[in-house]
Parts: C-alpha cells; sequence; structure tokens
C-alpha cells in the first residue's frame, strides 16, 4: 500500500493562529484598564513586566484593543533577565529575531528609547546589546550597537507626532533591517552577539550612550519579539489586526512548521501539545558521527563512554525530561553535569555515560537521546 505524500494533505475549514506563535518570546497586547501599572505576557515565555516611574496603560489612545503602553518620556518597563533575550553570533538561523510594535510619539524633543538591554554603553564597553529607537536630531530610527546605525545610513522618514507607526527591526542571517509601516528604512551588517543580561522597553537600561539619553514620550502598543525567526526579509504589509495568542490548534488540525518546535495538535491553547524539543541518533565509537538529528548542533566525546549532546537552540529553562538508549553492555545512564563533575541541569546541553556490565565506561556504537521541555 502506497502512503500519501505530505504535499498531497490539504486542511479542511479554517484555522486562526500564528504558525510562529511557538518561537515568540514576548507578546505584549497592553490590554487593561485606564492607569493600571501591570500587564500580562501572553507568550509561552510569561515575562512578568515591571513597570517604572510613571508608565501605565492608558485608554487614551490604542491601535488595537482600546488601550495602550503610555509613557511620558522620564519612565520605562523592566523585561527582566532571561535567557530569551540572547542573540548569538548568526550561524543559519540562530541569531534571527524580529521585533516589532506599534508607536504614536506625543513629542520630538528627546531621543526616543524603544529597546535597549543592559550590556550596552557607548564608547565600546560592554557591547554585548544594543539599542533601537530614533534619534533627536532628524526623528529617524537609529541602532547602536558599539556602533551607529541612523539617518546617514540610510533612514530616510521623519516620525510625526500623533501618528501612529508599525515600526520593526529584523535580523536574518547577517544583516539587520530597520522597517517603518512595512517598508524597509535602514540594512546593515550584523554579526554580533546579543548576549543580553536584562531588556528594557521604553527607556534604556544603566549605561546608555551620553548622547541617548531620552526615552520614548508616546503611546507603545502590540510588542512581539520572535526568537529565532526572521519574520520579514522584505517589503511588507504592517498587520492591521492585533497579533495572534496562540498557534491556531482550535479545530484540531495538526499543525506541520519546519521552523516551529513541534506539532500543535487541538489543545486549544496558549501552551500547545509538542513533539520532541531535540533527539539524535549517533556513533559514538571512534570519530562521534551523528546519523540524525533535531536540535543538536553536536556531540562532544569527552572520554571513553562519555558524551555531551549539545543543543542548536537553548531550552528554555533546566526542567527538561531526557530518554537516552545505548548498545554499551551494562546499560546507561543520562546525567546533566558540569565540567567540574557536578550534577546540575544545563539549558545549552546534555552529558551522557555509558559503562558495561561492571559499569566501567565503554564507547557506544549506537545511542539515541530524547528531551521533552517547555
Amino acid at each position: 500500500m502506497k502512503l500519501p505524500k505530505l504535499s498531497n494533505i490539504s486542511v479542511d475549514g479554517s484555522t486562526v493562529g500564528d504558525l510562529y506563535f511557538p518561537q515568540t518570546k514576548l507578546l505584549l497586547p497592553f490590554d487593561g484598564v485606564n492607569g493600571a501599572t501591570t500587564t500580562s505576557d501572553l507568550s509561552n515565555s510569561n515575562h512578568t513586566p515591571t513597570f517604572a516611574g510613571n508608565a501605565q496603560i492608558s485608554t487614551a489612545q490604542s491601535k488595537f484593543g482600546g488601550s495602550s503602553l503610555y509613557l511620558d518620556g522620564s519612565d520605562q518597563v523592566d523585561l527582566g533577565s532571561s535567557s530569551d533575550w540572547n542573540w548569538p553570533t548568526p550561524s543559519g538561523a540562530s541569531g534571527d529575531f524580529t521585533i516589532e510594535f506599534w508607536h504614536r510619539r506625543t513629542a520630538t524633543t528627546n531621543w526616543g528609547t524603544f529597546f535597549s538591554t543592559e550590556n550596552v554603553s557607548y564608547g565600546g564597553i560592554g557591547t554585548a546589546g544594543f539599542i533601537f529607537g530614533y534619534d533627536s536630531n532628524n526623528n529617524k530610527l537609529a541602532w547602536y550597537d558599539g556602533t551607529w546605525y541612523y539617518a546617514s545610513n540610510g533612514s530616510n522618514t521623519t516620525l510625526a507626532v500623533d501618528t501612529w507607526y508599525h515600526i520593526a527591526a529584523v535580523r536574518y542571517g547577517s544583516t539587520t533591517k530597520l522597517y517603518l509601516n512595512g517598508v524597509e528604512e535602514l540594512s546593515f551588517t550584523d554579526s554580533g552577539s546579543y548576549g543580553t543580561a536584562k531588556l528594557w522597553l521604553g527607556g534604556r537600561g544603566p549605561e546608555p550612550p551620553a548622547s541617548f539619553t531620552g526615552m520614548v514620550e508616546g503611546y507603545i502598543d502590540d510588542v512581539r519579539i520572535i526568537k529565532g525567526v526572521a519574520r520579514y526579509t522584505s517589503n511588507f504589509t504592517a498587520p492591521t489586526t492585533a497579533h495572534l495568542t496562540s498557534a491556531g490548534d482550535v479545530n484540531k488540525q495538526i499543525l506541520i512548521n519546519s521552523t516551529a518546535d513541534g506539532v500543535a495538535i487541538g489543545t486549544g491553547g496558549i501552551n500547545q501539545a509538542r513533539i520532541a524539543k531535540a533527539w539524535v541518533n549517533f556513533d559514538g565509537s571512534g570519530t562521534v558521527a551523528i546519523r540524525g538529528s533535531y536540535n543538536v548542533s553536536s556531540i562532544t566525546d569527552t572520554n571513553t563512554g562519555n558524551y555531551r549532546v549539545n543543543f542548536s537552540t537553548a531550552m528554555a529553562d533546566t526542567n527538561y525530561c531526557a530518554l537516552v538508549t545505548t548498545d554499551a553492555s551494562g546499560g546507561q545512564i543520562a546525567c546533566h553535569q558540569d565540567s567540574a563533575g557536578n550534577y546540575t541541569t544545563s539549558v545549552l546541553g546534555l552529558r551522557i555515560y555509558a559503562g558495561d556490565t561492571s559499569w566501567a565506561s565503554e564507547d557506544t556504537t549506537t545511542c539515541t537521546v530524547l528531551v521533552f521541555g517547555n
């Protein structure tokens, strides 16, 4: 009996959802009552934004949903510390990202900082981060990561006051582009590794460039950060509705997406069902050879019968589960172990030990590892 090709399978009915929702690390619609000083992150990461200064929800203006974040130029939102804010040096899609939101200015007096990281400072010290905003000299989009990219590099549209703009920063490979209402404003080579300890919205971290001292004055709505996906690589139509808040499984279709982290099967909510976060089948005898894998960049042979499985994309946290099988004669044990021999979990990889009947280390010709987690 012949099996049908995947290309011959179609979905009956409609599915409302975002195929890239699993890679969405921050989703802030800023829906709420006027004057509220808390909001919810509707991504799976469920970050806890902390409002500082006079930052608050306002119903005076909104792009979607009837409310937005209002900043008066002296406040910001602390998005906390997280590995979600780490974008490594571009390698495949590992360093890709999409940052997008809507903004309505109320003044032109200050530099406006949309996003900044704690690890960036002006003058080349601690530049493993970035600042994304607009400058007060010409009110055009700007980016700083140890090097300035702004009007003189190509940005050409002045941001007027009392006007809603869709703004996006997208890195695709080693190129970062800034978009305004879906039109490319600025493009530059970007091979930086952004190891950000903390991310700020609407203001700057503790060490901003001296000339980038201003905070945003105005409204921000529908913020979304996607890690590992360049959502836009050329001019696009700006969204006409609010960002979707699920992966689109309400009708119990099976959603297959090569860049998502799994298959969603009708769970009807944000925390959808998933297949493995990582798996690998490798030969550990002699030079390690990977036969097949998903989300595994390499296997490190640390000693006889000892291997480290290195994840291409780090786990969201250390509370994951690993199932390991080998053909070693005595069985096997999967352990999370650091270089000092301490048994600790790691979001970057998993150590494997294979032994004979006396539990002496023994190289394995066939080892399989299956990892589940958030």
